[in-house]
């Protein structure tokens, strides 16, 4: 499951667990250009590739999305 937060420019990411039914979510802040075209395209359950960088700010890590890539949507 996939969750935008177009206003603090936040997408969480779902990661499934091999052997569980659950997922994790990421969190990865994107710049405004990307998250308008994110928020606009990605529906539940697509597929993405996220080219990122890791930052680390007042000893919290975070994951800056620089190029968003749409693999599939899950009606395919």
């Amino acid at each position: 499951m996939n969750k935008i937060d177009k206003l603090a420019g936040i997408i969480s990411i779902g990661i499934k667990r091999s052997n569980e039914k659950d997922s994790d979510l990421i969190p990865v802040t994107l710049n405004e250009g990307l998250i308008d075209s994110v928020s606009k395209y990605l529906i539940e359950g697509s597929t993405i590739g996220v080219k990122a960088s890791l930052n680390i700010d007042n000893n919290i890590l975070r994951i800056v999305g620089e190029k968003v890539t749409f693999i599939n949507s899950k009606n395919e």
